[in-house]
């Protein structure tokens, strides 16, 4: 696949990177020549310092056999802009753009544009926001990622070290266990795992569930022995470290779930119009980075998630709040080098906001109907939910025996709108909904490509 990114921004960069790892052909396009070169230094792409409205460069990049382009420059304008113009180069080419003022997102008249319709909105802020939720839904999930609305989560927990799992084998537990309970993942020393019946659990590994819209959330929490810790979570505090347009909306949506909120905000005039705005919320001035000052507004049932602009100061006050005491602490960042030590230093959970919008494009990758896409792990997991068309190879076969390689699990499926947990025996239907569970080697993404594409 040939696929053009305007913009060597660092959303550009996450897309490059990815699209690279997938095999394909990326050319990236900005002005600025200093951003190309660190892109470059980077990834192995193709790039080229121009205008994007520079027909020479363009045909350069070979647009017109274009099968995606990616607008994910600063200006929201700018890439509504450029897609506009791109279409006529490359009417074939599927269309994503990076976009974040509310007069574009919940402009309708702008997406029903012939040149626009079909295109894919992105929106890292608004995914990250969701996610942060997520999280706070599912007390001390260290990751989630949700589908369908909400209706079913895949959601990461850690075994403590008295965990009654560790040295068991994973058929003998579920096969014990009072309500049938699905391991999809874990990840051990930097490692992900899809285990299978003979996976015996070892101690700080960190397990991926299913939970499903209808299943009670404390049968998963009896499964990894954490129903104690999930009962000192039910008064939690909530603490938000941060008053941009991210924490006002994160304090809003839990006010509206009657939940005692309190945000932290260091301007004094934004602080200021942030109590007015918000009824329910208590609204401090105050510096996050500050131990007195953060020490004050924390307990041991306060969760802290700090949301402002700075990802230093989002990972610093995270690590500071878990260790004046804070039941949990959620950060949010980009920077590579603070996911790689965010859970060694305290950090409960981490929310990437650039990650996200690989799920929103991977259905522009794939040769079957992808609902819903996200990457978990750092982006070594993914999962996707698939609509299983009528002529689909899979359609009549059972999970034992359609071929699915060890790298890969059907978490969760989706019939009649009804959730089903599957088993070996689970017979595939047309218009199943499936969310599909794979590490992201290249042998396995063959094997999974195959078994969809028919023929």
């Amino acid at each position: 696949m040939n696929a053009i990114i305007i913009g060597a921004t660092s959303i550009g960069g996450v897309l490059a990177k990815y699209l690279v790892e997938e095999g394909h052909d990326v050319h990236v396009i900005d002005s600025d020549g200093e951003a190309i070169a660190q892109l470059q230094s980077r990834v192995d792409v193709r790039a080229l310092q121009c205008h994007p409205e520079d027909p020479d460069a363009l045909r350069e990049a070979h647009i017109h056999s274009a099968d995606m382009v990616l607008a994910v420059t600063h200006s929201d304008s700018r890439n509504i802009v450029t897609t506009l113009g791109l279409h006529s180069l490359a009417p074939q080419a599927r269309a994503a753009l990076w976009v974040r003022d509310v007069q574009f997102t919940d402009n309708v008249h702008i997406w029903k544009s012939p040149q626009l319709k079909g295109c894919i909105q992105l929106t890292p802020e608004k995914n990250a926001l969701s996610l942060v939720m997520d999280l706070l839904e599912i007390p001390l999930a260290f990751e989630a990622a949700s589908f369908l609305g909400g209706r079913i989560h895949i959601a990461g927990f850690r075994l403590q070290d008295d965990s009654h799992l560790i040295g068991g084998r994973l058929s003998d537990i579920v096969e014990n266990a009072d309500r049938r309970t699905l391991v999809v993942a874990v990840e051990r020393d930097d490692q992900l795992i899809i285990p299978h019946g003979e996976f015996v659990f070892k101690a700080r590994d960190r397990l991926y569930l299913p939970l499903m819209a209808g299943h009670t959330l404390s049968d998963a929490f009896l499964f990894i022995g954490l129903e104690q810790s999930l009962l000192r979570m039910r008064n939690t505090h909530y603490l938000i470290g941060g008053g941009g347009i991210m924490g006002l909306h994160l304090a809003r949506q839990l006010e509206q779930k009657g939940l005692r909120v309190t945000l932290v905000e260091k301007d004094q005039q934004r602080g200021m119009a942030l109590a007015e705005m918000l009824t329910k919320t208590q609204v401090l001035r105050g510096d996050v980075t500050d131990p007195a000052f953060l020490q004050e507004s924390i307990g041991t049932a306060t969760t802290y998630i700090s949301l402002t602009g700075n990802q230093e100061i989002n990972f610093l006050s995270a690590v500071l709040a878990r260790r004046l005491g804070a039941e949990r602490a959620i950060t949010m960042f980009d920077n590579e080098g603070y996911i790689a030590i965010s859970a060694l230093m305290g950090v409960d959970a981490t929310v990437h906001p650039n990650l996200t919008v690989i799920g929103q494009v991977i259905g522009l990758l794939r040769p079957c109907d992808v609902v819903e896409a996200q990457l978990m792990m750092g982006g070594k997991l993914e999962a996707v939910l698939i609509r299983l068309e009528p002529t689909s190879p899979l359609v009549g076969k059972s999970l034992h025996a359609a071929g699915f390689p060890d790298g890969a699990i059907v978490a969760t499926v989706v019939r009649d709108d009804q959730l089903l947990l599957p088993d070996g025996h689970t017979v595939l239907r047309a218009e199943d909904k499936i969310l599909l569970v794979t590490n992201r080697q290249e042998k396995i993404k063959r094997t999974i490509r195959r078994l969809f594409q028919p023929g």
